[in-house]
């Protein structure tokens, strides 16, 4: 199981009550819809072109920054929903393991957890359940990546949550991530939980609480497409070309080309673009419309798909009223 290490924020600490509330700074009610939550102290895709593999995810690693847990031994839920919009470009590929973020460093040395992967609900629940056969016990903190016993099938599904069961074995302890810092939460997918027998989104404790799971669906499949940057070029407006260079078609390709710079660096023009799809082996024409200026340039050109690795490429010129000369 691989484990890469996130280092904890200890600016402070979630708690989720299951039986018991003990804060000493704000309760919130409790009532018959929702759990009741008391706040402490506040504490863009992995992908692998040479494998085809991904992560399906809405948390950033760099922001895990709040612990939650629960105030009783016994087993809890927590889920992300994906989508259509996430699933759509990978619907022959399969859901091979899960990313969980652990915190081993707030009272709870080790957890054991069950994945479970459910099939299509609504927008609060999930439909029943799929595979629940993948047990770990989880003893250091960071994003522990682990291999489902039973891998799922992306195809036939129009949406699937991903969810980790907590069994509990402490109390009054911490270990599930939040990541706060770069939230918040993804409406109706990023941040459900499942507690006294009922669903609901965590952010709904209040802003404390808006951010998204640490959890990530990996799926493998065929190669990602391979997009290229290239015939970058003048005088008039600056043109460029987005190829597909890999033998699978690229789903939603984004481009855009900014430029900067001139006299006083009073140049910032910016153009962007989309296609539904990039067929492989194909090429798109792109292009920053005319502007006026002088003196030297930078010129800054991205372009990426929902299944394929981000290009970038840079260039410097010299802007001559509407004229863009020596590209290099």
């Amino acid at each position: 199981m691989e484990n890469r290490t996130s280092k904890l924020t200890k600016a402070g600490i979630l708690f989720i009550v299951a039986i018991l509330i003990v804060s000493s700074v704000t309760v919130m009610a409790s009532t018959s819809a929702k759990a009741p939550f008391s706040s402490m102290t506040k504490m863009v895709a992995l992908s692998d072109s040479s494998k085809g593999e991904t992560e399906l995810k809405y948390y950033e690693e760099e922001g895990l920054s709040t612990v939650i847990g629960v105030c009783s031994n016994g087993y809890w839920k927590i889920a992300i929903r994906l989508t259509q919009d996430e699933m759509a470009a990978y619907m022959d590929w399969t859901m091979t393991k899960v990313n969980v973020a652990f915190s081993a460093d707030n009272g709870c040395p080790y957890i054991d957890a069950r994945i479970y992967i459910f099939d299509e609900g609504d927008e609060t629940h999930p439909g029943s359940i799929i595979v629940n056969d993948t047990v770990v016990r989880l003893n250091t903190t960071g994003v522990h990546t682990i291999p489902l016993v039973t891998p799922v099938n992306l195809s036939n599904h129009n949406e699937l949550w991903v969810a980790v069961e907590w069994r509990d074995n402490f109390s009054f302890d911490y270990y599930a991530w939040l990541d706060t810092i770069t939230g918040p939460h993804v409406p109706k997918k990023g941040d459900f939980y499942y507690l006294n027998n009922a669903w609901g989104e965590i952010y709904t404790g209040g802003a404390d609480y808006d951010g998204n799971w640490g959890i990530g669906a990996i799926i493998e499949g065929s190669d990602l497409a391979e997009l290229s940057i290239g015939n970058i070029k003048g005088p008039m407006r600056i043109k460029a070309d987005v190829s597909n260079v890999g033998e699978n078609d690229a789903n939603n390709v984004q481009w855009s080309i900014t430029v900067t710079g001139g006299l006083l660096k009073r140049v910032n023009a910016t153009a962007t673009g989309t296609a539904a799809i990039l067929a492989a082996g194909a090429s798109i024409p792109i292009s920053l419309g005319t502007f006026i200026g002088f003196g030297k340039i930078n010129i800054a050109i991205t372009a990426k798909a929902q299944n394929a690795n981000d290009v970038s490429a840079t260039k410097s010129a010299f802007l001559l009223g509407l004229f863009v000369i020596q590209i290099k």
